[in-house]
């Protein structure tokens, strides 16, 4: 298995889900599988994509304020404030197959909440490939630095066993339609696994 490395740089984003009736909608401190994933689906038109990734690092955290309207009577809702990262920097690791071997080196695409408002606009920078040779010598003990669903464990070789390991449990978006989607239980940063070195962000012993 191979996996394609992009250094993603945006000078303001938010990893926010989808929220319901809330007025605040924080950014998750990481990247997730769903919104990678999807937006990397939307960019290329292509189904069999499969990525995740981690924040490096940022410049501040700032807030953006706005009243969506009411579709039906044309009214502003209550206010919802986004938290913002500004000036972040990150990786994302794509799962190498037949539908992403031939990924440009460089490409800009839109990823994260408020897209319509401007934010998300990202730069990705292709750094390396890394191929697994001896999975028994890459995979490591330690801690997740991303959120990917349980069903896709596997495409990043990342292993949890209920039994011996402690998740941290959560729920990602997955769209089964433009307008429809379903929430998927998913590990979150923090979860105990074995997994690819540059999938975690601490090695347990």
């Amino acid at each position: 298995m191979s996996f394609l490395e992009y250094q993603l740089k945006s000078e303001a984003i938010c990893f926010g889900e989808r929220i319901k009736k809330g007025t605040y909608r924080p950014t998750a401190m990481t990247i997730p599988y769903s919104q990678i994933t999807g937006a990397l689906r939307a960019f290329f038109g292509r189904q069999n994509i499969h990525a995740a990734g981690c924040i490096v690092n940022y410049a501040q955290k700032g807030y953006l304020n706005f009243s969506p309207k009411d579709n039906v009577t044309g009214t502003s809702k209550l206010p919802v404030t986004t938290e913002v990262l500004i000036n972040m920097e990150g990786k994302v690791f794509v799962v190498k197959n037949e539908d992403t071997v031939d990924f440009p080196n460089n490409f800009s695409l839109m990823i994260g909440a408020l897209r319509t408002r401007g934010l998300g606009v990202a730069q990705l920078k292709k750094i390396r490939e890394i191929e697994m040779i001896d999975k028994g010598q890459f995979l490591k003990h330690g801690i997740l630095n991303t959120r990917i669903p349980l069903e896709h464990l596997d495409k990043f070789e990342v292993i949890f066993d209920e039994k011996r390991m402690t998740p941290v449990y959560g729920y990602l978006f997955k769209p089964t339609s433009i307008s429809t989607g379903d929430y998927v239980l998913s590990l979150f940063e923090g979860s105990e696994v074995r997994g690819p070195e540059f999938l975690l962000k601490e090695l347990l012993s």
